[in-house]
């Protein structure tokens, strides 16, 4: 056989790349024009297999990612949103007189939370976890006397907690049930 022929029979023959693509397009497979023998081997063979090729697992993390990612945002404000019961008390002399107070707290996750919270009550007052986190860090400053050291008298400033917040137990079904009633009875009247 001479050298034209074998040349011939090779360009009747198509090459490995254009079978594969044959292929891939009877599987539905879908592959950038200018793909390599290798990588559309390792595609073809992947779906006659049944599996996930490598760019389809690289894939698959990124739409379960983006699940969680929004599973963890509920939870988040889930979180955020939780009712603590608690009694708080203003340590700070400027509001000394205060009954309470408004206090907004948010971020870009949870958003906004607002509520009104009273002072020193003594069946206590629930709040949001978000909100008693905030509350327990703020701190205010007062100004005390002290002695330098030439003997003067002199104020300097000193950080306080602003709050005292305390964790009160959660409420009883009975209690839970006493409130409600109380709570309807002052509706119905006002």
């Amino acid at each position: 056989m001479s050298d034209i022929d074998n040349d011939l029979s090779a360009a009747e023959l198509p090459d490995e790349l254009t079978t594969l693509k044959g292929r891939a397009d009877l599987l539905g497979i879908a592959y950038h024009p200018s793909i390599g023998v290798e990588k559309l081997r390792e595609k073809v063979k992947a779906a006659l297999a049944g599996s996930p090729t490598k760019d389809e697992a690289d894939a698959a993390p990124q739409a379960v990612k983006a699940k969680s990612e929004a599973d963890i945002i509920r939870e988040h404000q889930l979180s955020a949103n939780e009712l603590i019961r608690v009694r708080v008390a203003c340590m700070n002399p400027a509001m000394k007189d205060w009954e309470g107070d408004i206090f907004t707290v948010g971020n870009s996750v949870v958003g906004t939370i607002k509520k009104y919270v009273p002072f020193n009550t003594d069946e206590g007052w629930h709040i949001p976890r978000m909100l008693y986190d905030d509350l327990v860090s703020r701190e205010c400053q007062v100004f005390v006397s002290t002695k330098d050291d030439k003997g003067n008298t002199i104020r300097r400033g000193k950080l306080i907690r602003a709050y005292a917040v305390e964790v009160l137990p959660a409420l009883t079904k009975e209690e839970l049930h006493d409130l409600a009633q109380r709570q309807a009875m002052a509706n119905s009247i006002g």
